[in-house]
Protein backbone atom coordinates (compact mmCIF):
# COMPACT_ATOMS: atom_id res chain seq x y z
CA UNK A 1 0.00 0.00 0.00
CA UNK A 2 2.91 2.15 0.94
CA UNK A 3 4.13 1.76 -2.45
CA UNK A 4 0.72 2.73 -4.32
CA UNK A 5 0.53 5.64 -2.19
CA UNK A 6 4.03 7.25 -3.19
CA UNK A 7 3.34 6.20 -6.52
CA UNK A 8 -0.34 8.10 -6.84
CA UNK A 9 1.71 11.37 -5.05
CA UNK A 10 4.31 11.14 -8.09
CA UNK A 11 1.79 10.56 -10.81
CA UNK A 12 -0.40 12.90 -9.71
CA UNK A 13 1.59 15.74 -9.61
CA UNK A 14 2.97 14.92 -12.89
CA UNK A 15 -0.71 14.62 -14.25
CA UNK A 16 -2.38 17.40 -12.39
CA UNK A 17 -4.73 15.27 -9.86
CA UNK A 18 -5.16 17.62 -7.65
CA UNK A 19 -5.89 20.49 -9.90
CA UNK A 20 -6.77 20.65 -13.72
CA UNK A 21 -8.88 17.01 -13.40
CA UNK A 22 -10.98 18.33 -10.52
CA UNK A 23 -13.45 20.77 -10.65
CA UNK A 24 -14.26 23.41 -8.31
CA UNK A 25 -17.50 23.08 -5.47
CA UNK A 26 -18.35 19.79 -5.89
CA UNK A 27 -21.62 18.35 -4.42
CA UNK A 28 -20.79 16.75 -1.00
CA UNK A 29 -19.88 13.37 -0.33
CA UNK A 30 -22.52 10.89 0.57
CA UNK A 31 -20.41 8.10 2.03
CA UNK A 32 -23.39 5.58 2.89
CA UNK A 33 -23.74 5.46 -1.36
CA UNK A 34 -19.85 4.38 -1.79
CA UNK A 35 -19.10 1.17 -3.34
CA UNK A 36 -15.73 -0.48 -3.35
CA UNK A 37 -13.72 -2.67 -6.26
CA UNK A 38 -13.06 -5.89 -4.64
CA UNK A 39 -8.96 -5.54 -5.52
CA UNK A 40 -8.75 -2.64 -3.50
CA UNK A 41 -11.62 -2.17 -0.66
CA UNK A 42 -9.21 -3.01 2.32
CA UNK A 43 -6.72 -0.10 1.11
CA UNK A 44 -9.21 2.43 -0.07
CA UNK A 45 -11.64 1.74 2.93
CA UNK A 46 -8.20 2.86 5.36
CA UNK A 47 -7.40 5.83 3.07
CA UNK A 48 -11.15 6.64 3.54
CA UNK A 49 -10.90 6.45 6.84
CA UNK A 50 -8.03 8.29 7.66
CA UNK A 51 -9.75 11.33 5.88
CA UNK A 52 -7.81 10.87 1.88
CA UNK A 53 -10.64 9.94 -0.06
CA UNK A 54 -8.40 12.26 -2.73
CA UNK A 55 -5.81 9.61 -2.56
CA UNK A 56 -8.01 6.99 -2.83
CA UNK A 57 -9.48 8.66 -5.65
CA UNK A 58 -5.70 9.34 -7.42
CA UNK A 59 -4.81 5.32 -7.08
CA UNK A 60 -8.62 4.91 -8.28
CA UNK A 61 -7.64 6.76 -11.57
CA UNK A 62 -4.15 4.88 -12.12
CA UNK A 63 -5.85 1.72 -11.71
CA UNK A 64 -8.15 2.77 -14.91
CA UNK A 65 -6.06 4.28 -16.85
CA UNK A 66 -3.69 0.89 -16.71
CA UNK A 67 -6.77 -1.17 -17.07
CA UNK A 68 -7.87 0.43 -20.36
CA UNK A 69 -4.02 1.08 -21.11
CA UNK A 70 -3.51 -2.52 -21.08
CA UNK A 71 -4.76 -4.97 -24.36
CA UNK A 72 -7.33 -7.81 -22.92
CA UNK A 73 -5.32 -10.05 -25.13
CA UNK A 74 -2.59 -10.37 -23.71
CA UNK A 75 -1.07 -13.46 -25.71
CA UNK A 76 -1.54 -11.18 -29.31
CA UNK A 77 1.46 -9.02 -31.04
CA UNK A 78 -0.96 -5.91 -30.98
CA UNK A 79 0.74 -2.46 -30.96
CA UNK A 80 -0.48 0.21 -28.33
CA UNK A 81 -2.51 2.53 -31.17
CA UNK A 82 -3.85 -0.95 -32.60
CA UNK A 83 -5.09 -1.63 -29.40
CA UNK A 84 -7.73 1.87 -28.80
CA UNK A 85 -10.98 1.03 -29.77
CA UNK A 86 -10.79 -2.94 -29.07
CA UNK A 87 -11.68 -4.44 -26.64
CA UNK A 88 -14.43 -4.92 -23.74
CA UNK A 89 -13.52 -3.94 -20.67
CA UNK A 90 -16.44 -4.32 -18.55
CA UNK A 91 -15.19 -2.64 -15.40
CA UNK A 92 -14.69 0.93 -17.58
CA UNK A 93 -17.85 2.03 -16.10
CA UNK A 94 -17.71 0.69 -12.66
CA UNK A 95 -14.85 2.13 -12.12
CA UNK A 96 -15.07 5.20 -12.69
CA UNK A 97 -18.08 5.31 -10.94
CA UNK A 98 -16.46 4.37 -7.69
CA UNK A 99 -13.30 7.46 -8.22
CA UNK A 100 -16.34 9.19 -8.26
CA UNK A 101 -18.24 7.90 -4.99
CA UNK A 102 -14.75 8.88 -2.99
CA UNK A 103 -14.64 11.93 -5.25
CA UNK A 104 -17.23 14.03 -6.61
CA UNK A 105 -14.71 16.40 -8.16
CA UNK A 106 -12.71 14.38 -10.11
CA UNK A 107 -14.66 15.16 -13.23
CA UNK A 108 -11.26 13.62 -15.39
CA UNK A 109 -12.76 10.01 -14.29
CA UNK A 110 -16.31 9.88 -15.56
CA UNK A 111 -15.59 12.30 -19.01
CA UNK A 112 -12.99 9.67 -20.06
CA UNK A 113 -14.26 6.45 -18.92
CA UNK A 114 -17.79 7.97 -20.95
CA UNK A 115 -15.66 8.87 -23.61
CA UNK A 116 -13.61 5.48 -24.35
CA UNK A 117 -17.32 3.77 -23.78
CA UNK A 118 -19.18 5.67 -26.54
CA UNK A 119 -16.68 6.80 -29.19
CA UNK A 120 -14.18 4.08 -28.94
CA UNK A 121 -15.86 1.23 -27.80
CA UNK A 122 -19.30 1.99 -29.31
CA UNK A 123 -21.22 1.17 -26.12
CA UNK A 124 -23.36 4.87 -25.83
CA UNK A 125 -26.01 3.47 -23.72
CA UNK A 126 -23.23 2.30 -20.86
CA UNK A 127 -21.46 5.92 -21.37
CA UNK A 128 -25.17 7.82 -20.45
CA UNK A 129 -25.37 5.53 -17.65
CA UNK A 130 -21.70 6.83 -16.55
CA UNK A 131 -22.67 10.60 -17.22
CA UNK A 132 -26.14 10.21 -15.52
CA UNK A 133 -24.07 8.49 -12.27
CA UNK A 134 -21.73 11.69 -12.47
CA UNK A 135 -24.67 14.10 -12.83
CA UNK A 136 -26.68 12.54 -9.48
CA UNK A 137 -23.19 13.67 -7.41
CA UNK A 138 -23.14 16.81 -9.41
CA UNK A 139 -25.88 18.22 -11.29
CA UNK A 140 -24.38 21.59 -12.18
CA UNK A 141 -21.30 20.44 -14.00
CA UNK A 142 -21.65 21.51 -17.57
CA UNK A 143 -19.32 19.23 -18.98
CA UNK A 144 -21.50 16.25 -17.97
CA UNK A 145 -24.42 17.80 -19.92
CA UNK A 146 -21.63 18.52 -22.62
CA UNK A 147 -20.82 14.96 -23.08
CA UNK A 148 -23.97 13.95 -22.31
CA UNK A 149 -25.38 15.85 -25.40
CA UNK A 150 -22.46 14.49 -28.01
CA UNK A 151 -22.83 10.82 -26.77
CA UNK A 152 -26.45 11.29 -27.85
CA UNK A 153 -26.00 12.82 -31.24
CA UNK A 154 -23.08 10.19 -31.88
CA UNK A 155 -25.77 7.70 -31.55
CA UNK A 156 -27.86 9.37 -34.29
CA UNK A 157 -25.39 9.83 -36.51
CA UNK A 158 -25.09 13.99 -36.47
CA UNK A 159 -20.97 14.53 -36.13
CA UNK A 160 -21.76 18.40 -37.29
CA UNK A 161 -23.69 18.34 -33.94
CA UNK A 162 -21.16 16.22 -32.04
CA UNK A 163 -18.46 19.05 -33.19
CA UNK A 164 -20.98 21.62 -32.19
CA UNK A 165 -21.04 19.99 -28.64
CA UNK A 166 -17.44 19.26 -28.17
CA UNK A 167 -15.24 22.02 -29.44
CA UNK A 168 -15.70 24.37 -26.38
CA UNK A 169 -13.66 21.49 -24.19
CA UNK A 170 -10.67 21.46 -26.36
CA UNK A 171 -9.46 24.49 -25.20
CA UNK A 172 -9.72 22.78 -21.55
CA UNK A 173 -5.92 21.14 -21.03
CA UNK A 174 -7.97 18.11 -18.67
CA UNK A 175 -10.15 17.08 -21.85
CA UNK A 176 -9.31 13.50 -22.50
CA UNK A 177 -6.99 12.95 -25.19
CA UNK A 178 -9.17 10.75 -26.60
CA UNK A 179 -11.83 13.55 -27.21
CA UNK A 180 -9.47 15.89 -28.60
CA UNK A 181 -8.72 12.73 -31.14
CA UNK A 182 -12.28 12.13 -31.99
CA UNK A 183 -12.71 16.08 -32.77
CA UNK A 184 -9.68 16.09 -34.72
CA UNK A 185 -11.33 12.79 -36.72
CA UNK A 186 -14.56 14.48 -37.52
CA UNK A 187 -13.08 17.45 -38.55
CA UNK A 188 -10.67 15.64 -41.04
CA UNK A 189 -13.77 13.88 -42.23
CA UNK A 190 -15.94 17.14 -42.01
CA UNK A 191 -13.33 18.67 -44.81
CA UNK A 192 -11.91 21.22 -41.79
CA UNK A 193 -8.41 20.26 -42.66
CA UNK A 194 -6.13 22.85 -41.31
CA UNK A 195 -8.73 22.42 -37.67
CA UNK A 196 -7.65 18.68 -37.91
CA UNK A 197 -4.00 19.63 -38.24
CA UNK A 198 -4.03 22.03 -35.19
CA UNK A 199 -5.51 19.66 -32.93
CA UNK A 200 -3.33 16.40 -34.49
CA UNK A 201 0.03 18.72 -33.94
CA UNK A 202 -0.83 19.36 -30.33
CA UNK A 203 -1.60 15.65 -30.05
CA UNK A 204 1.41 14.51 -31.05
CA UNK A 205 3.62 16.94 -29.33
CA UNK A 206 2.22 17.53 -25.72
CA UNK A 207 0.21 14.54 -25.52
CA UNK A 208 1.77 11.75 -22.88
CA UNK A 209 -0.20 9.03 -24.03
CA UNK A 210 2.19 7.70 -27.00
CA UNK A 211 -0.70 5.66 -28.46
CA UNK A 212 -2.02 8.68 -29.35
CA UNK A 213 0.91 10.82 -30.01
CA UNK A 214 1.38 7.61 -32.46
CA UNK A 215 -2.28 7.72 -34.39
CA UNK A 216 -2.10 11.78 -34.34
CA UNK A 217 1.60 11.69 -36.34
CA UNK A 218 0.08 8.91 -38.59
CA UNK A 219 -2.82 11.48 -39.13
CA UNK A 220 -0.29 14.54 -39.80
CA UNK A 221 1.62 12.50 -42.32
CA UNK A 222 -1.59 11.01 -44.19
CA UNK A 223 -3.00 14.35 -44.22
CA UNK A 224 0.84 16.07 -45.89
CA UNK A 225 1.64 18.19 -42.95
CA UNK A 226 4.81 18.90 -40.59
CA UNK A 227 4.73 17.20 -37.44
Amino acid sequence: MERLAILAIALGAGLGLNGALRRLNPAPVDSAGITLAHGSAVENAALFSLGMRRLAADLGLIRLLIYYGTPEDHHGHHTVAEHFGSGHYPELGPRAMRILDLDPSFSYAPIYSAGALAFNLDRPEEALAVLRHALSRDPGNPEYHRYAGAIGFHKKGDPRKVLELLEPALENEATPTMIKHLAAFLFERSGQRERAVSIYREIAQASRDEGYRRMAQEALRRLGAEL
